[in-house]
Formats: structure tokens, sequence, C-alpha cells
């Protein structure tokens, strides 16, 4: 075998993928028979240049030739070349021909994410849509095999249409989806307008029925300069209005909830806001510490979780998760690196007075101008007032707010 050439024909092929060409056949072609002394099938060219996709981008150019060329090495002392591969092809083959369940490293192998997906490539298998070769040519190469079923791996669903109850939460309960179905949703602004993800009944909710207050609150107190502290962001519907009201605003974003913080970050980085919005998977209360958080409704986009509330009771399982909580004033004493809030929105669906007891200093502190909570219980209403008051906060508006949003200014 010529080394030499062998070395030259994978690094040009390397070279075309760094530059976004196409891989010439022949050349691997050439290498192919070069290490195996015999003429190669068409499938184990486009598999070879599939696992050449593969190799990470990150190392050397003369790193990754290295790394094939021992690859090719062991496949000629140790096995066949593309060994696992062809068993992984005959189990997938053999599962569907039987109409059995695929594996999970077969599914890992073809991108089988559903029982949807399976049924689409085990119907295509049946059907000889999809042949042996095809199916080596296309391990780990999702978007190739996705092609190669294009008008193919249609499959009609009977749709549910789910709805929530007058709280907002999920009127059937379920496990796992079985198919998630996934838009993003534009949202206007008096700014520009912004995206939301919407996979279920609740985040759909959290787009289509905003509380008017609290959008009309940021509407007339925001300013370029703003920086809102949003606590109990759920997935960043506020979060990100403010951040999209104008350049300028920046936003820090407190949820704990753990389904509700992934989809919080899915939403920010959608927006491309990383650099407006920050989100903390964390509580805030009158002591930091670490505390246990009820999850009442397992379900992105949910809320009046029980959370870190022991006085609430909600009907049905309650879910735990482990839970970070945080003083406000111990948090901005922590995270020097962020701005010092001119906003701060409260809506913990239960703990409110607490988030505001361990808030006293940031709240003493003039800069921090508009507050917004939500308490529906008088006796609470009062209370914050007895503590706000002396700070030079004014409730303004309605008392008796439907939502329970009490707003507060500073004079």
């Amino acid at each position: 075998m010529n080394a030499e050439s062998l070395t030259g024909y994978v690094r040009a092929a390397l070279r075309a993928l760094d530059e976004g060409r196409a891989v010439a056949r022949d050349g691997v072609r050439a290498g192919l028979e070069l290490v195996f002394g015999r003429a190669v099938a068409e499938e184990e060219i486009d598999a070879a240049i599939t696992q050449l996709r593969l190799i990470p981008t990150f190392m050397s150019l003369e790193e990754r030739v290295a790394l094939v060329l021992e690859s090719l090495s062991d496949a000629t002392e140790e096995k066949p070349f593309l060994h696992e591969e062809q068993q992984a092809v005959d189990e997938l083959f053999a599962a569907a021909e039987r109409g059995e369940p695929f594996s999970l490293r077969v599914r890992h192998d073809f991108g089988v994410l559903s029982q949807w997906h399976a049924s689409s490539l085990a119907e295509a298998i049946r059907a000889g849509r999809v042949t042996r070769a095809d199916a080596l040519s296309c391990i780990l190469d999702g978007e190739r095999l996705t092609t190669l079923l294009a008008g193919v791996n249609q499959i009609t669903l009977p749709l549910e249409f789910r709805t929530t109850d007058h709280n907002g939460m999920p009127r059937v309960t379920r496990d796992l989806e079985p198919l998630l179905f996934q838009e993003a949703v534009e949202i206007p602004t008096p700014g520009r307008p912004f995206r939301m993800a919407i996979t279920n009944e609740s985040e759909l909710r959290q787009v289509a029925i905003p509380e008017p207050e609290t959008v009309a609150w940021l509407d007339e107190t925001l300013t370029p300069e703003s920086v809102l502290y949003d606590v109990g962001a759920n997935v960043g519907y506020y979060a990100l209005h403010a951040a999209s009201f104008d350049p300028g605003v920046r936003v820090v974003a407190f949820e704990p909830a753990p389904l509700n913080v992934a989809r919080l970050n899915t939403n920010i980085h959608l927006n491309l806001l990383g650099g407006a919005v920050m989100a903390f998977p964390i509580a805030l209360s009158d002591r930091s510490g670490v505390l246990r958080f009820g999850n009442s409704y397992f379900v992105g986009g949910g809320w009046s979780h029980r959370g870190i509330d022991d006085r609430k009771e909600i009907p049905g399982e309650t879910f735990f998760s482990g839970c970070v909580a945080y003083a406000l004033d111990d948090f901005v004493r922590a995270a020097e690196f962020l701005p010092f809030p001119t906003h701060l929105k409260i809506d913990v669906d239960g703990p409110e007075l607490k988030v505001l007891l361990g808030a006293m200093t940031t709240l003493a502190d003039r800069r921090l101008k508009h507050l917004l909570i939500e308490m529906r219980e008088d006796a609470e209403v009062l209370e914050a007032e007895r503590w706000l008051a002396p700070l030079g906060f004014l409730l303004v508006g309605e008392r008796g707010s439907g939502l329970g949003n009490r707003i507060f200014v500073r004079l």
C-alpha cells in the first residue's frame, strides 16, 4: 500500500469538507482500494464520506488525517471496514421486516426520534424504498436520510386539540409526548417583534393571553436605560417583551421550574437576545439556601406551582426538584457583573412577601423606581405597603385588580 498516496487522498477529502466543496468520490474510491486491495462498492464510498463529516472540526487538519489513517489501519487488522455499521443496517432491516421496535442503538444511528419516525422508516424499508446500501450511506447522517425519504414519510395523524383550564393548567394528563409539534410565533411590541416557541397548550396560553396590566406597565415605564429584574419569568414572555421594547433595555430573569427555565433559555436564544437577557435557574426568597421546588404541573409553560411555598396545597401529584434560593439582596451583592434594577416584577404564585423581605436593601436604593407585584390577598397588600411606604414607594392603580397585580412607583 502506498502510504503517501493514501495520506494525500485523505487530506484532499478533508480539505474539501472544510471548504464546503463536494468530496471527490474517485479519490475516496482510490484510497479505500489502496487499503483493502479490492474494488469497493458505492455504498462503502458513501459511508466513508459520512464518517469523514463526523470528525470534529476543532482538530487540526493533520490531526484529522492521522485519525482517519489510524481508523483505516484498525479496520484491516481487527475487524472488517464498516463492521459495526453493517451490523446496524442488518439489525434495522431485521426489525423492520419482523415489525419489531428498533433498538436504542439503531434509533440513535438513524435519527429515529419518535414512533412516527420509526413507522415511516420501517414502512419505507418494507416497500423497498430504502435499500441496504441506502441505509449504510445514511448512518449518522439524518439530513441525508430525510432527503432520501422526502415525499415518502408522510403520516396522517389524528390531531389532539388541547386547551387549558381557567387557571392556565392543562386539561389533560399525559406522560411524554409521542410527537412534539413546535412552532415559533411572533409577538409585536412598541419596539420590534419577538418570537416564542410553542410546543403545548400552556405555552400557547402564555403568548395568547398575556396580562394586559403587566404589558401596559412595561410599555408605559420602560426607557432605553431600564433594567428589569423579572422574578418568576416562566418561559419569558415579559422578559422578551421588555428586551424587544428598546435595544438598550436589559433583563435579568429568575425561574426555578426546570422545564420553564429550559424553554426560557430557548426563547432567549431564538431571538438572539443573549446579550440583553440573562436567565438564572433560581428562586428568590427571604433567605439564601438550598430548597426543594414543588412542580405541581410538570409541563413547560405551567404556573401556579407549589414551588417553595409549603403553605400551598395543589391537587394532584407534585414532583419535587432541587432548587437554589437567594435573597435578592444577596444576589445583587454576589452578581456584581449585572446592572442594578430600575424595574422589579414579582409573580411567584404565593411567596411574594418572602421575596420582598429578602430585597429590602435593594428596594431602599433609589435607582429602583418601579415595582409590580402580584398579590391577591388584601392583608398581604397592606403588609407590603407598610414595608414599602417608608422607602418612598406609593401604590398606584386599583387595589382590587382582578389579576392581583399591584403597581408601586417611587415618589
